[in-house]
């Protein structure tokens, strides 16, 4: 499991459209206005507060069907953490603690983020990560796709706390 909330954050912000279900209008339907583009600095939050709501269909709208993972996660794995998550019975708390946008020489934005998680409660603003929680340092590569933002690529490290081992039991030798 504690794979499965970091990467469910980091599909949350690696994402960006992967499946377009847009309806196509009727014929008696006047047309739609273009979209505007989303905002990245807007979409980030919105993406970890939707993985707190247990919104996966507003998550996996926003993965793109190529994205890869540095560590091997693809979409299908993102796809199923991140239903993995929103079907818990237990709340999945997510707080974006910091996040900063870069443009990419390509036209492409990294988006680096700090984000908390804890399971069995939500996490409000300001209040102190409870015990068992995690925070996590995720970086995610966009790519524009009309007036939306797809996640392509990212990578993840565990900050706090610290990643440790178990501690191995010790075995008498002769």
């Amino acid at each position: 499991m504690s794979r499965a909330i970091p990467s469910v954050l980091l599909c949350a912000l690696l994402a960006l459209s992967a499946c377009d279900r847009a309806e196509k209008p009727s014929a008696a339907a006047p047309p739609e206005s273009p979209a505007r583009d989303e905002d990245l600095a807007l979409l980030v939050p919105s993406l970890v507060d939707s993985i707190q709501a247990k919104q996966s269909a507003f998550v996996l709208d926003h993965v793109s069907p190529q994205f890869k993972e540095d560590g091997g996660l693809d979409f299908y794995d993102v796809r199923a953490l991140v239903e993995k998550a929103s079907l818990r019975p237990e709340t999945v708390g997510a707080r974006l603690e910091s996040s900063q946008v870069t443009a990419e020489p390509d036209g492409r934005q990294r988006v680096a983020a700090r984000v908390s998680f804890a399971l069995g409660q939500r996490l409000g603003p300001g209040e102190a990560l409870p015990d068992g929680g995690m925070v996590y340092l995720i970086e995610v590569v966009f790519a524009k796709n009309g007036a939306k933002w797809q996640a392509v690529g990212g990578r993840y490290r565990r900050e706090s706390p610290p990643v440790t081992s178990p501690a191995m039991p010790s075995i008498a030798t002769r």
